[in-house]
């Protein structure tokens, strides 16, 4: 939750940055053909998905930000950085299953339930898969750091700075809250968290 207000407030100072009132979002005509190509084209077939074909406040365009930048973000992290953790015991999430589910529990056996998981070869390829996905890729670039230099004025880089500085503080308060526990929750950790989605 932490990483996701951290991001909020640094996406609304950048915003605030270049537009600098609602009206400044309302004429920019690049950015209103962008909501309108997201809201028509790219939730075509989910017409009550609830996105907006225009964009009216600051705090509407920082919201849509936000989303899109955490959900490739914080939000994948979640859910892909543990995936080798709980998946390479093949019973937590089985790939397949060879036989269908019982009809009757009290008739379940530990040879039904060896026939039914997957097999040596299956669960090796599940493994593998789990591992590849969730490992950390060798071009990650983590959260907050910007290698292509589109921010190069003053004002902007001194945002992109506080915003590594807070990252930095919610690191600290994770790695404190898990220090000492024999199953710890580091995935979130802003370090281990990508710039984008790598995959």
């Amino acid at each position: 939750m932490n990483n996701c207000r951290a991001l909020f407030s640094f996406v609304s100072d950048v915003v605030s940055l270049y537009y600098h009132s609602d009206q400044d979002v309302q004429k920019d005509p690049e950015l209103q053909a962008w909501t309108k190509d997201i809201s028509q084209e790219g939730f075509a077939e989910l017409p009550d998905f609830g996105m907006p074909n225009k964009l009216s406040t600051k705090e509407e365009l920082s919201t849509l930000l936000t989303v899109a930048i955490f959900t490739s973000t914080a939000q994948h992290a979640a859910t892909n950085n543990g995936q080798f953790d709980w998946c390479a015991w093949v019973p937590n999430t089985p790939c397949t299953m060879r036989l269908p589910p019982p009809s009757n529990k009290d008739a379940v056996t530990m040879e039904m339930i060896m026939a039914t998981l997957p097999d040596v070869g299956q669960s090796c390829v599940q493994m593998a898969i789990t591992w590849h996905l969730g490992r950390a890729q060798p071009d990650a670039i983590p959260l907050g750091e910007y290698t292509e230099g589109h921010f190069t004025e003053l004002p902007a880089l001194k945002l992109i700075e506080k915003f590594r500085m807070k990252l930095k503080e919610i690191e600290n308060q994770i790695l404190d809250q898990n220090a000492g526990l024999d199953l710890q929750y580091l995935f979130l950790l802003p370090s281990r968290i990508e710039n984008s989605i790598t995959i």
